[in-house]
């Protein structure tokens, strides 16, 4: 796939990093050329300085032949702009949208666009620990139901890194939970003994 990334921050540094390593095409887009220049060496997507919902940096991102547009800067409203953007302007079909707000969730949804709230999952992982209800967030995809669970790092897998890490069957690593922070899953991430996993699985 063709993926831009709006956003170099720990998120979309992480992201675009895994998606990379992957073997997908990526573009990571910031107005701060310093942050891109803290990507990882093994990166080796194309990194666009400039401000990320103006049109010709978008363009110079290849937003024409884009296949995924994730949003995940700290600030909502480019956040939002850019989504709209990518998926009114150039029709990208898979755009999500990180917020911090979650009160501003509802207007997102109103635009059709997906989003991902670090608050809410905080507060859902938060919850089910204290209650004792392991399954967090469910979401139909096609016809089938995918639901996402935490679990801490074991202590075997302490020290490990990611790409390391044995699941469940049937399942897949979604991210982390660091510090009360949301991290994508990068396969050269060590695992904590503090760390939370959130594990996604098909149930039906």
């Amino acid at each position: 796939m063709y993926i831009i990334v709006i956003g170099c921050g720990k998120v979309g540094s992480g992201f675009a990093e895994a998606m990379s390593m992957e073997g997908h095409d990526v573009v990571i887009v910031d107005n701060d050329a310093m942050a891109l220049e803290k990507l990882s060496p093994s990166f080796t997507g194309l990194k666009v300085t400039g401000v990320p919902i103006d049109q010709d940096v978008l363009k110079r991102a290849g937003i024409e032949r884009c296949d995924a547009f994730a949003a995940v800067t700290p600030d909502d409203n480019i956040n939002i702009m850019a989504s709209q953007i990518a998926k009114e302007l150039y029709k990208v079909k898979r755009v999500i949208a990180r917020i911090y707000n979650p009160a501003r969730e509802s207007v997102f949804h109103q635009f059709g666009l997906d989003t991902i709230c670090p608050t809410n999952l905080s507060v859902d992982v938060i919850r089910s620990i204290i209650v004792g209800d392991r399954a967090l967030e469910r979401y139909t995809i096609g016809s089938n139901t995918i639901a996402f669970h935490h679990r801490r790092v074991e202590s075997a897998a302490v020290g490990r890194k990611v790409r390391d890490l044995v699941l469940r069957n049937g399942e897949m690593l979604f991210g982390l939970l660091r510090n009360s922070d949301f991290v994508f899953a990068r396969p050269e991430l060590v695992l904590d003994a503090k760390d939370t996993l959130v594990v996604s699985a098909k149930i039906d």
